[in-house]
C-alpha cells in the first residue's frame, strides 16, 4: 500500500522559515534593547537628580544661618556690613554665623566648585572636604535684593561672570542680600556607553536669608 502526504519540506521552504524566524527575533531584540534603553537613562537621570538634590538641600540649609547672631552683635570675625557673609562670587560663597548665641562665630562656612576635579567642596573652620564625587559640572550662586515691590528684583552683578540683567555691585551690597539663588549640574555615577552614558541634571533652589535686613 503506498502512503500518502509523505514529502518533507523544500530547501526553499526551510530558507524562507528561518529568515521569517529571523527577522521575528530581531524585532524582538530590538524592542528589548528599547525598552532596556529607557529603562537605563531612567535609572542614571534619576540617580543624577538624587545625586544633585541631596547637595543643593545641604548648601541652601546652611545658607539660611548666614548672619545669625542671637546676641544682636555680628562676631568679630565678620567683616562689617556684611552681616555674615565673608566672601560671595559666581563660584563661591562663605557665611558665618554664632550657632550657641556665645557672641562667638563657631560656624564658618564655606562652599565653592573645583573645576578642575569636577567637585562641590565645603569648608568648615578651613578643613574642606568633597560634597560631591567628581560628578559636579557646574555651581552657579546668584544673588539677590529684598523683593520691595510686585517686580521681582534684578541680581546683583559681580565682577566676572555676571548674570543676565544684572544691577548693583554685589561686594558693595554684602548686607542688602536677601536671597540667594543656587544651581547644580551633577553627572550621575553610572557609565554604561551602551545605553546613553551619562545623564547629567541641573537643579536650582533659593536660600532666603533670614537673619538679614532684621533689626539687632
Amino acid at each position: 500500500m503506498r502512503l500518502q502526504n509523505q514529502n518533507g519540506f523544500t530547501l526553499a521552504e526551510l530558507m524562507v522559515s528561518a529568515g521569517l524566524a529571523l527577522v521575528v527575533l530581531a524585532a524582538i531584540y530590538g524592542v528589548f534593547r528599547a525598552q532596556t534603553h529607557t529603562i537605563k537613562g531612567q535609572e542614571s537621570r534619576m540617580e543624577a537628580h538624587e545625586y544633585a538634590m541631596s547637595v543643593l538641600d545641604m548648601i541652601v540649609r546652611e545658607i539660611r544661618n548666614t548672619g545669625y547672631f542671637p546676641t544682636g552683635t555680628a562676631c568679630a570675625t565678620t567683616p562689617a556690613n556684611t552681616a555674615g557673609i565673608i566672601t560671595a562670587t559666581a563660584q563661591s560663597f562663605r557665611l558665618v554665623y554664632d550657632a550657641n548665641g556665645d557672641g562667638a562665630c563657631e560656624e564658618d562656612i564655606s562652599f565653592t566648585y573645583d573645576a578642575a576635579n569636577k567637585d562641590v567642596l565645603r569648608a568648615v573652620s578651613g578643613i574642606s572636604s568633597s560634597l560631591t564625587d567628581g560628578n559636579a559640572t557646574a555651581l552657579q550662586f546668584t544673588y539677590y535684593p529684598q523683593q520691595t515691590s510686585g517686580t521681582a528684583p534684578a541680581p546683583y552683578c559681580f565682577s566676572a561672570g555676571n548674570p543676565a540683567g544684572c544691577s548693583g555691585d554685589l561686594a558693595s551690597n554684602l548686607s542688602a542680600v536677601q536671597k540667594i539663588t543656587v544651581s547644580i549640574t551633577v553627572q550621575s555615577k553610572s557609565t554604561d556607553a551602551q545605553f546613553g552614558g551619562q545623564s547629567s541634571i541641573t537643579m536650582s533652589s533659593n536660600a532666603d536669608l533670614r537673619n538679614h535686613n532684621l533689626p539687632s
